[in-house]
């Protein structure tokens, strides 16, 4: 065995001191298995494809090899509140109980950092009043003492409190060395105590964000690193897609709006374009009203123009004039996307949102990310799709790679009951909604509180989480209406009884252990909404190639989601409860059988009764 994982087997081994030193620790073969295919992958190179599912104890898995590596290893994750578990919990309690020495680093996104630049310029002229503001004056007593500028350190945040953009810089409006506070730059900071350490955790966005900067040969947020561990990777796809696109909304027009009148309150000479400036905006806002995107072009390319005039004025003026090309870059892409592209808008008026994507993520990733010269262990617990990871593999633009799958030690067949109802009309009629309202309220009563109710769209929220709220005597928490996700999600631990009612945002990512949680309602199968551009054009391009669109695209992706949804549910050895999926389709369709198969191994039940025998057993 070599050098990398004979000293993982140690550490997993009968003289390992885990047990000891490690509070919780026991040893599970799924895990040791893992570890070792991970060791393995570190040495040789490659891509490892490797689905583990919840409870085989996957962070565990990969922390110890990348903590016995000599490499430079970046693990990454989908959500911040691992990164921040992996940097605050998990890596200092393994190190400890190890005795393992590498210097570990935690890097996010520049939004999650003080920006003491644009703090100052907002202290100053129009703005001023904003300072008022409780918010702002504990932010800015709050500069005074951080250390390290993560604005996680807050008791709020900031964004919710509307003053995100006054504390924070965008990539368009960072100033970099020629900051006046360069020296003293939280982000830049954290950048170099990541070229530093042995180990840097961060989360996909950044990962990507940095592909993206390297694409285009601009820069780069992350150095090189021999390993590559991702979990959560079966999240990557979508955010390639947004990452490689185009996301142009009214808040990005209005934040440049913003930026250029502050600047020109702050030089205080230049009161004529101040005003045409403002004038202009005015227009460029009522054209984002229109249908056509050209009117907009032609009156933001006014705005360009100014700013190109005042370049030679500063390098906040060269910034500025830089993000209008920018803007009106992605404004002429929104007008008519590239090859391999799709474009569509979202929402209506204020709210509306040019989207432009690439219809295939995977020779995306493959070309900006797998290329490099490094080994990748692409980690989740839901990578495969009935038994298979050829859907991953397409989606992630993984040709080659070692596939491993590690099954969960829960035994589904007594901790778990699946009810599927026979009965339920078609999801989509009138009937449909009142039979989903009627049938979440008996299984919520059944179980006393203790449920998330997961639906597959915001309209079906909006009209049963109100109405629940109004039959039921318990506490109910309803995604946008009941506080932020992370608030909704603390009041839901908080209070055992409750019942959170949300979309698509907790079908993944969320741990609630224990009594808190004992149901999950799902209301159907999450099929993506046929109309969907995004979805269209990638069925188009599956057919073009001789496959199948329900078959290749629909069915996996709903299945993909599917598992990530049921998976809420028993996350402990000791964790019981009951999954309820709403939706009879699965007895009259062809497709039926195979969902069925793709969830967990517990017993299948259509009689509400067995529901409530199965709550009073417990």
């Amino acid at each position: 065995m070599s050098g990398l994982r004979a000293r993982v087997a140690r550490d997993f081994s009968d003289q390992s001191p885990l047990p000891a030193t490690l509070p919780g620790y026991r040893r599970r073969e799924e895990q040791v298995k893992l570890a070792d295919e991970i060791a393995a992958s570190f040495e040789q190179g490659g891509t490892l494809l490797a689905e583990a599912e919840t409870g085989t104890g996957k962070t565990l898995a990969y922390l110890i090899p990348a903590l016995r590596s000599h490499d430079k290893v970046l693990i990454s994750t989908h959500t911040r509140a691992l990164q921040d578990q992996l940097v605050h919990r998990d890596l200092p309690a393994v190190q400890k109980a190890l005795g393992a020495r590498r210097k570990v680093a935690l890097l996010k996104g520049r939004s999650n950092y003080l920006c003491r630049q644009r703090m100052s310029m907002y202290l100053t002229g129009a703005q001023l009043e904003l300072w008022e503001k409780k918010s702002m004056l504990i932010v800015l007593d709050w500069a005074e003492k951080t250390k390290d500028g993560d604005l996680a350190g807050l008791p709020f945040d900031v964004f919710a409190k509307g003053i995100g953009a006054m504390v924070t810089a965008t990539a368009e409006q960072c100033l970099g060395s020629k900051c006046s506070d360069f020296e003293r730059c939280a982000l830049m900071k954290a950048r170099q105590r990541a070229q530093a350490a042995d180990i840097v955790v961060t989360n996909h966005s950044l990962l990507l964000s940095d592909a993206v900067l390297k694409a285009g040969e601009f820069g780069e947020l992350l150095p090189d690193f021999d390993a590559y561990v991702l979990d959560e990777a079966h999240a990557l796809p979508d955010l390639a897609g947004q990452h490689f696109g185009v996301q142009l909304t009214r808040m990005k027009l209005i934040q440049w709006l913003n930026d250029m009148q502050a600047q020109l309150d702050e030089m205080g000479d230049e009161p004529a374009l101040k005003q045409e400036i403002i004038e202009q905006g005015r227009l460029v806002l009522a054209d984002w009203l229109q249908p056509a995107i050209e009117p907009l072009q032609a009156s933001w390319a006014v705005l360009a123009e100014r700013a190109e005039s005042r370049r030679e004025r500063g390098e906040e003026l060269a910034r500025l004039a830089d993000r209008a090309d920018q803007i009106a870059a992605e404004l002429a892409m929104v007008q008519a996307p590239p090859s391999g592209y799709v474009g569509w808008c979202e929402g209506e008026g204020e709210r509306k949102r040019h989207v432009v994507a690439p219809v295939q993520t995977g020779p995306v990733l493959e070309q900006y990310l797998w290329s490099r010269p490094a080994a990748f262990v692409l980690l989740s617990a839901t990578l495969r799709v009935s038994g298979s990871f050829d859907y991953a593999k397409t989606r992630l633009g993984v040709a080659q790679a070692e596939e491993v799958f590690h099954p969960s030690p829960f035994d589904y067949s007594k901790q778990a009951l699946i009810y599927l109802p026979r009965h339920m009309p078609n999801p989509f009629s009138d009937e449909g909604v009142a039979a989903v309202i009627n049938e979440i309220e008996t299984l919520v009563r059944a179980s006393e509180g203790r449920a998330f109710a997961l639906f597959t769209s915001w309209q079906m929220l909006n009209r049963v989480g109100p109405e629940l709220a109004a039959r039921l005597p318990w506490n109910v928490l309803i995604q946008g209406e009941s506080g932020s996700r992370d608030a909704i999600l603390e009041a839901f631990r908080n209070d055992t009884h409750s019942i959170l009612c949300g979309t698509r945002s907790f079908w993944e990512g969320v741990d609630v252990p224990g009594e808190a949680l004992s149901l999950v309602v799902i209301d159907k199968v999450p099929f993506t909404p046929p109309n969907d551009p995004l979805l269209q054009a990638r069925i188009r391009h599956c057919e073009a190639a001789g496959g199948n669109g329900f078959r290749d695209i629909q069915l996996p992706e709903a299945i993909a989601a599917l598992r990530q949804g049921t998976g809420r549910l028993i996350r402990t050895m000791d964790d019981r409860g009951v999954i309820a999926l709403l939706d009879s389709r699965l007895y009259a369709k062809r497709y039926g059988p195979e969902i069925a198969q793709n969830l967990p191994a517990a017993p299948i039940r259509d009689d509400l009764a067995e529901v409530r025998w199965f709550f009073e057993a417990g």
